[in-house]
């Protein structure tokens, strides 16, 4: 299996070039050219209107990696440019593993879809929840329903996986998938070296030798705050399971995608099934499939997912099956995927084509360059996304050192699983930060109350009776009191 890393831009014009839409007229050669350098400009600008330090990308047309580029900086203090093997944590892109992984077990005559998890987990009370119910995203209220997005059920399909195997997800995935491929830019979950005894006997000393290395070069995140400034983020839990946790690389994604479209993991029917919407108890037609969204656009099926950490990383993957194309994409920075989730709109964001790399490629190398209602709506999206963004920023004000003083300490969180967030002062700055986590810079909007430029919550001092400050976090609706322990 041959995946070209280098991706040079020379070598790939004339191969890239041929990925128009069927039955356009053909073109000059040197028309094809200035398509794929449009499309190469279009996704760079698009990267700086949104402000995203760094991103990798790989297009495949008939299983081979055709043109792949990185643009900005994986690190933008240590100046370290994205490439197309800069490591990512990829969030939900973990999903296609996983159901692929279910699906071969199906396939194996090992597991039955319409099974019960509650022969999985106790927190499934009776059997109306089924396997297939949770990989559809189908398990709310009344199971089969409707469609709910929700990664949380999703990760209990992390034991199915388990139970069925009798091994651990993390062996499964890498046994299954990221070693026979040839990943070996990827890292199964940011937690695999915590406990590098346990992981020696099954997966080996140079697999852990190798993860130490990836890991040591994962993407730094970051977000926008307002309109212009890139603050550097925290890192995304360190999990690992079916809903999230794998770290890739575009490079070593492209050698998954040339696996699918070749049958190597999953048949050709298991796989067709995999991208059919799931139909509702009703007999509506939901946008998604087993691990994959699945949207008909102008005639055209794609079939797609995101990856999207909330703040701090965010991908697309975009595949055109029809044509035998692939866009893979990923960032350093939440807003490459997640400005096509417009808040308050039905469907939410459950349109590729409202992002506007995935439009851009469209267009590009599906739609032979014609205009269609993605570019209006995209446009929109991202237009409004930004605007929030600028809507939402605070006016920090100066606070006594004093004050500031006053409020260092460590502050308890019964209803935060007893986590212990430690509050620190450096001159007139005033920091929050949990044992082995970022240390994050608070910012006073009065006396008393303080914001985080990188999330919505809110934390709030207070004081009784002389008695020394305590702390509440409000985020929206929901408030979490603390008690001072020290």
């Amino acid at each position: 299996m041959y995946v070209d890393k280098l991706g040079i831009f020379a070598r790939s014009l004339f191969a890239v070039a041929l990925l128009v839409h069927a039955g356009a007229p053909l073109v000059h050669a040197s028309e094809k050219k200035q398509r794929l350098a449009r499309f190469e400009k279009q996704i760079d600008q698009l990267r700086e209107r949104l402000r995203i330090p760094g991103l990798s990308a790989v297009v495949l047309m008939d299983q081979k990696v055709v043109w792949a580029r990185g643009f900005g900086f994986a690190d933008v203090e240590g100046r370290v440019p994205a490439t197309p093997d800069t490591v990512y944590p990829v969030a939900s892109f973990t999903k296609t593993f996983a159901a692929t992984l279910l699906l071969q077990l199906v396939e194996q005559g090992r597991l039955d879809l319409d099974e019960p998890m509650s022969h999985f987990s106790s927190d499934f009370k009776d059997d109306s929840v089924r396997v297939k119910h949770l990989l559809t995203h189908t398990s709310k209220g009344t199971p089969g329903d409707r469609f709910e997005y929700d990664g949380s059920r999703y990760d209990f399909l992390t034991a199915v996986i388990e139970k069925k195997t009798g091994k651990s997800f993390r062996d499964v995935i890498v046994k299954t998938i990221l070693d026979p491929l040839g990943m070996s830019s990827s890292v199964p979950g940011p937690d695999v070296l915590d406990e590098p005894g346990k992981w020696v006997a099954a997966l080996g000393k140079d697999d852990l030798d190798r993860y130490r290395s990836n890991l040591s070069g994962v993407a730094k995140p970051y977000t926008l705050y307002g309109d212009s400034e890139i603050v550097r983020d925290s890192d995304p839990p360190r999990v690992f399971g079916a809903a999230a946790g794998l770290l890739s690389t575009v490079s070593d994604l492209a050698k998954f995608d040339v696996a699918i479209d070749r049958h190597v993991l999953i048949t050709k029917a298991t796989q067709d099934e995999a991208w059919t919407p799931f139909v509702s108890n009703g007999g509506a037609r939901l946008p998604y499939g087993f691990g994959w969204f699945v949207e008909d656009y102008h005639g055209v099926r794609l079939i797609w997912h995101t990856g999207n950490w909330g703040t701090g990383f965010s991908g697309i993957y975009v595949k055109v099956p029809e044509k035998n194309l692939t866009l893979v994409m990923y960032s350093n920075s939440e807003a490459l995927a997640d400005h096509q989730y417009l808040k308050g709109e039905d469907p939410v964001g459950w349109v590729i084509a409202r992002n506007v790399f995935a439009c851009s490629f469209l267009r590009a190398f599906v739609f032979d360059d014609r205009t269609t209602d993605c570019d209006r709506d995209s446009q929109t999206a991202m237009t409004k996304w930004l605007e929030n963004r600028r809507a939402s920023a605070r006016v920090a004000i100066p606070v006594r050192t004093e004050i500031l003083e006053s409020y260092v300490g460590q502050y308890q969180f019964e209803t935060l699983d007893n986590r212990i967030f430690i509050v620190t002062r450096e001159g007139g700055r005033l920091f929050v930060n949990e044992p082995k986590g970022l240390k994050r810079e608070i910012f006073a909007e009065s006396e008393s109350k303080f914001f985080l430029k990188t999330r919505s919550y809110v934390f709030v001092f207070s004081r009784a009776d002389a008695q020394p400050p305590r702390l509440t976090i409000v985020e929206g609706d929901s408030t979490f009191p603390s008690r001072r322990i020290q």
